[in-house]
């Protein structure tokens, strides 16, 4: 009995032995775990603040980029208003001269022709009374070739398209010798104002149709110096609407099939949700709204007016929170072009799309003014709609439905062929009265 107690206690001492053992076993396994975790962590944290110090990095390097382009348009803006101003007095010196000319032209012919008039009725024979109707005849030529030219050199030194249409048509109607200089330089005015004012309402309107044909009849005219500023900013404006608008038709080009692929994903790659999410943010969703992909989904699911493809051909950089540019970027600089597109084709244009328009955010103030909003480089009008696959179209869109209609019985009912020429000369870029020499005034000034 005594041994087998004995052997009841050595064999609870084992077990205890080997449950404590065991025991400690786990401990090492969870503390090796549990050390293994940590590591693991840290790893991950680490890479991450890699990462995030990687685009940082990228993200400064884009800001740096945008600034020295910033500048360089300053300087190049500086240089070309200089220019434009040394052309400017140029052009004024030469016209106030004109002006000067004219005026003791006028002042001369006025008195040649009183003294003409008091030479015919002082005749006090027929041979002289001849020889004085010839002189004041010869007067009354200089007299009107004078207030012609004073009239189209006070019109110039004015610089004002509605005194000068008037004078130009005027003189080219009367054709009188000796005023072929100053019909010149006031035509030439009249073309750079018509320019100029051409060039303002196509930036404005943000067409780049209107904004092409612009630059190109201030280059046709010769006014690169004279409007250098002006075809500046144009230019510059162009080149951003032209980068907006070939990234925003790759998209109207996805199909429904391609987008689709995106959509169906249960759990989709990180670079997926991120670039999604960017695109969603620029287009002004709230962050709230976009917390997991089922969210995305969500927002790419809707149609009408809220349609994604919609919403993206309306946007400009102006309708984006530079808060939600500047997250984008911090976001898209982490992924290559390459592993975006390589993962769809339809997230690598969307990614394409974000990239551009929130670095043309991020190039305009963070605090828009009205200035920004509504003139020169920004413009206030939307970009109209982009056509599939299509480039956008220049001018008014065509009546529809009951104005038609009316335009269309308007134009049937001529009064004395009266409203046919008017109707013509309209189909023709001018306005009625308006001299076929001269350039049509830009649709935008045309009274509907």
């Amino acid at each position: 009995r005594e041994a087998e107690e004995v052997e009841l206690k050595r064999l609870e001492e084992e077990r205890r032995i080997q449950e404590e053992e065991e025991r400690i076993v786990e401990l090492q396994r969870r503390e090796l775990e549990e050390r293994l975790r940590r590591e693991e962590q840290e790893r991950i944290a680490r890479e991450q603040y890699e990462e995030n110090m990687e685009a940082e990095r990228r993200a400064a390097e884009k800001e740096a980029a945008r600034v020295a382009a910033a500048k360089a348009l300053e300087e190049e803006t500086c240089l070309a208003r200089a220019k434009e101003e040394a052309a400017t007095r140029i052009q004024i010196d030469t016209h106030k001269r004109n002006q000067e000319l004219a005026d003791r032209e006028f002042e001369a012919a006025k008195a040649a022709e009183i003294e003409a008039e008091s030479s015919v009725q002082n005749s006090k024979s027929d041979r002289e009374l001849e020889i004085a109707n010839r002189m004041r005849d010869g007067a009354l030529q200089r007299a009107q070739r004078a207030t012609i030219n004073k009239d189209l050199a006070d019109a110039t030194i004015q610089r004002d398209v509605k005194k000068l249409k008037p004078m130009i048509s005027k003189a080219e109607k009367k054709r009188v010798s000796g005023t072929e200089n100053y019909l010149l330089q006031a035509k030439k005015l009249y073309e750079q104002l018509q320019a100029a004012t051409q060039l303002k309402g196509a930036t404005f309107d943000r067409r780049i149709a209107d904004i092409e044909a612009a630059i190109h009849a201030i280059k046709k005219g010769g006014f690169e110096t004279l409007l250098a500023v002006e075809l500046l900013e144009a230019q510059v404006l162009l080149k951003k609407l032209q980068r907006i608008q070939r990234a925003a038709l790759e998209v109207q080009k996805l199909s429904q099939q391609t987008i689709a692929i995106l959509k169906s994903y249960n759990r989709p790659p990180d670079v997926v949700v991120q670039v999604m999410r960017s695109v969603f943010l620029l287009l002004g969703n709230k962050p709230s709204q976009l917390a997991t992909w089922p969210d995305i989904v969500i927002q790419l699911n809707k149609i009408g007016k809220d349609n994604t493809k919609r919403r993206i051909q309306t946007c400009t950089p102006e309708d984006i929170e530079y808060t939600h540019a500047k997250k984008v970027e911090l976001i898209l600089v982490k992924y290559d072009e390459e592993l975006v597109f390589d993962t769809t084709q339809a997230l690598g244009v969307f990614y394409n799309w974000a990239e551009c328009i929130a670095d043309e955010r991020l190039a305009l103030p963070e605090v828009l003014t009205e200035k920004h909003k509504s003139s020169g480089l920004f413009g206030a009008a939307r970009p109209p709609p982009l056509p599939e696959g299509g480039m956008v179209s220049s001018g008014t869109p065509p009546a529809t439905g009951k104005k038609k209609k009316q335009k269309e019985k308007k134009e049937e009912k001529p009064k004395n062929g009266k409203k046919k020429v008017k109707v013509a000369a309209i189909a023709a870029g001018l306005r009625p009265g308006a001299d076929k020499n001269m350039p049509p005034p830009p649709k935008f000034l045309h009274a509907d």
